[in-house]
C-alpha cells in the first residue's frame, strides 16, 4: 500500500514483532539501548505537569494535528520510581478523538493491509470515535456493543443516549455465519470476557481463511501467564481473586469488570484456537503521538488452508 504523502515524511512507528515472552526477553539486550533513548525523549516531551498539547502526525486524520497529553489516569512505577501518564490512553488527537493505542491500530491496518481491499469487517464497538473513523475507512464495517446477558446476539436495540439502534453481539456466541469476515477488530475488550478463549473460537469461526484478527489489550509484558482477577461461578455469581478492577464502558456508566490481566500466553491461546502467526507488534514514535514503551498491537491470522483433524 502507498502511504499518504505526508506520512512518508515520518519514520515508521513499528519496531519489532514478538511471538512469545522468550523471544521478547531474548531481544531485551538489543532493545535496552533503544529504550534508554526513547525514555530520554519521552521525558523531554513531558515538559509540564499540567495538561498540554504538541503537534504530531495522526494516522487516522492523515495530517499533523495537536495531541493532548494529560495525567488523568497517570500512575507511579515502583520499578523506575517515576510518575507517568497512562501512555496508551493519553496523547489524544484533538481532531478525531483517538488516543495512542487506537491510532496505533489504525496505522497497523494501513501498513499491513489496504483497508480499501477489505470487503467485510466486524468491530466489537459501535458508538465510539474509533468506530466512526473505521467506518470512513471501511464503509461496509459492522459494529456492535455488548448490551448485557438479556439480549440475543444480532438483536438491535434503540439507545436513547446515542439516539441510534445498537446491535448487540456477545463475542462468545456471535450471530454471524462462519467464514464471513476478512477482518475482526477489538479494542480493550477481551479482558472483560471471563471465557475469552471461547471468544477466540467464535472470532476464528466467522473469519474467512487468511482473515485477520487485530486487537489491543491491557498487556503485562513481564508476565508469561495471564493473571486471573475474577471468575464466574456456575450460579452466575462472581468470585474475586484480586481486588475488583473496573474499566470504562461507553454503554454503561457502571463500567466493566476486568477478569484477567493478560500475559504472553494469550498468543499460545490464539495458536491453540487454530490461528497462525499470532504476534505482538511493538510500536513507539512521538512523531505520531506514541510515547511510552513497550506497547503492542496484537494480531492473528486464520490459515489459508484449514487442517482437518
Amino acid at each position: 500500500m502507498i502511504r499518504p504523502l505526508l506520512q512518508r515524511f515520518f519514520p515508521s512507528i513499528w519496531i519489532g514483532e514478538f511471538r512469545s515472552k522468550a523471544e521478547f526477553d531474548g531481544s531485551l539486550f538489543k532493545l535496552a539501548p533503544a529504550f534508554s533513548v526513547y525514555d530520554w525523549i519521552d521525558d523531554r516531551v513531558l515538559y509540564s505537569r499540567h495538561r498540554f498539547t504538541y503537534p504530531a502526525y495522526c494516522s487516522a486524520c492523515e495530517q499533523v494535528t495537536q495531541m493532548r497529553i494529560d495525567w488523568l489516569w497517570g500512575g507511579w512505577s515502583s520499578t523506575t520510581s517515576s510518575v507517568h501518564p497512562a501512555w496508551t490512553e493519553t496523547c489524544v488527537c484533538q481532531q478525531c478523538g483517538l488516543n495512542s493505542r487506537m491510532r496505533a491500530l489504525i496505522d497497523f491496518l494501513k501498513v499491513r493491509c489496504n483497508p480499501k481491499n477489505i470487503k467485510n469487517a466486524f468491530i466489537a464497538e459501535q458508538v465510539t470515535p474509533f468506530y466512526r473513523v473505521l467506518k470512513r475507512m471501511i464503509p461496509s464495517v459492522i459494529g456492535s456493543e455488548y448490551l448485557g446477558p438479556g439480549y440475543k446476539s444480532g438483536k438491535r436495540v434503540f439507545n436513547w443516549r446515542y439516539l441510534q439502534c445498537i446491535r448487540h453481539e456477545d463475542l462468545t456466541n456471535l450471530s454471524f455465519p462462519g467464514c464471513q469476515f476478512d477482518l475482526v477488530i477489538t479494542l480493550d475488550v477481551f479482558e472483560h470476557i471471563p471465557n475469552y478463549r471461547t471468544a477466540f473460537g467464535e472470532i476464528y469461526r466467522i473469519l474467512r481463511p487468511s482473515g485477520l484478527l487485530v486487537f489491543t489489550i491491557p498487556f503485562f509484558y513481564d508476565q508469561e501467564i495471564t493473571r486471573i482477577r475474577a471468575v464466574v461461578n456456575g450460579d452466575g455469581t462472581i468470585t474475586h481473586l484480586l481486588p475488583p478492577e473496573i474499566h470504562g464502558n461507553p454503554i454503561s456508566g457502571r463500567g466493566s469488570l476486568c477478569f484477567q490481566n493478560f500475559g504472553w500466553d494469550i498468543l499460545d491461546d490464539l495458536r491453540k484456537t487454530g490461528f497462525a502467526d499470532a504476534s505482538a507488534a511493538l510500536y513507539w514514535g512521538p512523531w505520531q503521538g506514541h510515547l511510552g514503551y513497550p506497547f503492542f498491537v496484537f494480531y492473528a491470522i486464520k490459515p489459508k488452508i484449514i487442517q482437518r483433524g
